[in-house]
């Protein structure tokens, strides 16, 4: 059984497909940059190629959690050399969205607040108790950016009796896990609080090969690399 990012379960198009399809448009044609198991390699590309969509593909030798990946990408953004600080925008291959112009409308106000220096996460708005997520609960409005909120606190996986009491309370959100913020900034971010997450990463960059055209990260760097969640 494949992972279910591709495989056709909301529309005629896989998850992943409609994620880079998504992605594509909310950030005018940008060349995504997508993280992998190296054993999917070939399942990515081809299934990037039918929809017409280029990537830049970053294999992993194993799994190691999305700060990791993040990082991965961050300074493979880094490396394009460009004048400005690149903004990242990270979604998970395996998300249902529906509301395109909500989606992107969103997307807009997180890049322009992320271009301010901040780390911007997504919410989505929770309609009963799930258990299983992670949920963030809203603080003030953020001066000059409508829409956009300070994080009071996250709660990871609350009981069912504790996600309905934040719900009923108010501003609490289900955390998306998608973020958006400057690559500078979040590689800073990581070297502040994360460097042995930061130094794994660099190495596995900085001992890359290309592979028929995908970038196989350093083995031995990136298998060093702590696993850990954004």
């Amino acid at each position: 059984m494949l992972p279910k990012q591709f495989l056709p379960l909301v529309t005629g198009r896989t998850l992943l497909q409609d994620t880079a399809l998504r992605a594509k448009e909310a950030c005018g044609g940008t060349t995504p940059i997508v993280v992998c198991n190296e054993a999917h390699r070939f399942l990515v590309n081809d299934q990037l190629a039918e929809i017409g969509v280029a990537a830049r593909v970053l294999l992993e030798p194993a799994g190691r959690g999305t700060a990791a990946a993040v990082a991965i990408a961050a300074l493979s953004a880094e490396s394009a050399g460009k004048s400005e600080e690149p903004i990242l925008l990270v979604l998970a291959s395996d998300h249902a969205i529906q509301g395109t112009d909500a989606f992107n409308a969103a997307v807009r106000r997180a890049a322009n607040v992320a271009a301010s220096g901040m780390l911007v996460t997504f919410g989505i708005a929770a309609t009963r108790p799930e258990s299983g997520f992670g949920y963030i609960e809203r603080g003030d409005p953020l001066p000059g950016s409508a829409g956009a909120f300070k994080i009071a606190r996250f709660v990871e996986k609350p009981t069912e009796d504790q996600a309905r009491a934040m719900i009923a309370a108010g501003s609490v959100y289900w955390n998306s896990g998608m973020f958006a913020f400057g690559a500078g900034r979040v590689l800073k971010e990581l070297g502040r609080y994360r460097p042995d997450i930061l130094d794994a990463a660099r190495a596995a960059v900085a001992t890359a090969a290309d592979d028929l055209g995908f970038l196989r990260l350093g083995k031995e760097a990136f298998l060093a690399c702590p696993a850990e969640a954004i």
